[in-house]
């Protein structure tokens, strides 16, 4: 068993870059002073802990950001969400980072370092900055990151030898004194007897040395893969038009068909949420008639549903969520068939988005055997698909009211249907219903109720 540890120095900034070229020089601030900057930024003078009056006599140019705290720690958890498709547990460290447990993951990845080269792959894909170590237990690969030697190929427990002690979480004044002392790795650290370990060091600081050579487990926190879709799009540079906000919004709509491949899910509802500068949030529903998972629809009709919004202020960011989610239907047609009924629901959708749901309805059935009661109209997103009973046809056009005939004109074709239903309520019928051909070759649905007959319907 291996554990990767995986973390994310600057999630900030990197979501900073995707707004910019990476010749612009950027920084963000915390409490006056600079916490992280770019390649560009560094190259003109500056450096961490840097005022901002300082920063800007060094780069007048300079972009500058205050750090917006729970804009990143909810990226970080969406991409926790995303190392569980990858690994069955994954654990939180409040550092942003990710312990990884390799665990059962050997037909997929026989090696750590193919798993490992796996999650750079995903991540980098996102244009975002980070470090990774594996280790037999999850404390050590941690160290390992934290180490100056990150590009060195860690391989277990043994290369924890020569790792400083600047690496390893002892306090800090701890290792100062240690260093006094003439130790420096953890390799010296390990070699003196555990008495004397435990005078040095304390049962806390013992403890770690412990969790980290696999002696002592680690606690750790495992997530849970959401039962919801969620995700937020921060928009660090501000949006005015809708045009502008296509482009973030169709790599929403990618993010939205991944996470819905990942776990064999569609969906047909959608809530966008924008976030205004100064102004509250405006909340926007998309239903579909359909069960959606390629972002091409999706994004069809956001385009349609935005078509005609302006927005009140600045949009800040936007987010996406959806709860309707449906198991994939596996179903198929034949080689030459044409699926009407998906035709049929991309028009409703369409229909929906211009004009609204409330004045789009389609038939939708009752539970009721009395044919003029057996169906009503309802707006779209009420209305369940018809399950008229299998075995006895209905006609698709039903007459508004019963019409007298004269048997003599029709020709029985089939076996009587009863119908006796309705004692409950002032609309009691008792019939027999008929397909019948009429006189003029058309398919007829008739009725015997009271010794008479009459004409309730056309077959098309």
């Amino acid at each position: 068993m291996y554990w990767i540890y995986l973390d994310f120095p600057q999630l900030a900034l990197d979501l900073l870059q995707r707004e910019h070229s990476p010749s612009e020089a950027l920084a963000i601030h915390h409490k006056q002073q600079l916490t992280q900057f770019n390649k560009a930024a560094h190259q003109l003078g500056l450096y961490f802990g840097c005022s901002l009056n300082t920063a800007y006599q060094l780069a007048p140019q300079l972009h500058l950001y205050e750090q917006q705290t729970q804009v990143t720690d909810d990226l970080f958890q969406n991409l926790a969400q995303q190392a569980l498709s990858y690994a069955a547990q994954v654990a939180l460290h409040q550092d942003h980072g990710l312990f990884i447990n390799g665990s059962g993951m050997q037909s997929i990845y026989p090696t750590p370092q193919t798993h490992a080269q796996q999650l750079s792959i995903i991540y980098q894909q996102q244009g975002l900055s980070f470090r990774l170590a594996w280790a037999n237990t999850a404390l050590a690969a941690r160290w390992l990151v934290c180490s100056k030697h990150k590009q060195a190929p860690y391989r277990g427990v043994e290369t924890l030898d020569a790792l400083p002690l600047s690496a390893c979480d002892l306090p800090k004044a701890q290792i100062a004194s240690l260093q006094a002392m003439g130790l420096y790795t953890f390799k010296q650290l390990c070699a003196l007897p555990r008495p004397e370990l435990r005078k040095r060091l304390g049962e806390q600081s013992l403890k770690s040395l412990d969790q980290a050579r696999g002696k002592q487990p680690y606690p750790l926190a495992f997530i849970q893969a959401q039962d919801r879709y969620q995700q937020m799009f921060p928009l660090l540079s501000e949006i005015n038009t809708t045009q502008a906000l296509m482009f973030p919004l169709k790599q929403a709509c990618q993010h939205l068909q991944h996470w819905l491949r990942e776990r064999q899910y569609c969906c047909n509802e959608i809530v966008l949420e924008l976030c205004f500068r100064d102004k509250a949030k405006q909340r926007l529903l998309l239903r579909s008639a359909r069960m959606l998972q390629s972002r091409h629809d999706w994004f069809a009709l956001f385009q349609l549903k935005l078509e005609t919004l302006r927005l009140p202020a600045a949009l800040l960011e936007f987010n996406l969520s959806s709860e309707a989610l449906y198991p994939l239907n596996h179903s198929s047609n034949g080689l030459f068939d044409q699926d009407q009924t998906q035709l049929d629901d991309l028009l409703f959708d369409q229909l929906n988005i211009r004009l609204g749901s409330q004045r789009i309805h389609r038939l939708s059935c009752r539970a009721d055997y009395r044919p003029e009661l057996a169906s009503q109209y309802q707006p779209l997103e009420h209305a369940s698909a018809l399950n008229y009973p299998s075995n006895f046809p209905r006609p698709c056009w039903l007459l508004p009211q019963l019409k007298p005939i004269n048997i003599v004109h029709y020709e029985l074709l089939s076996a009587p249907e009863r119908i006796a239903s309705g004692w409950w309520d002032e609309h009691q019928i008792n019939r027999d219903y008929y397909l019948a051909k009429s006189q003029h070759e058309a398919l007829a649905w008739i009725c015997q109720e009271n010794q008479q007959w009459f004409l309730h319907g056309w077959f098309g």
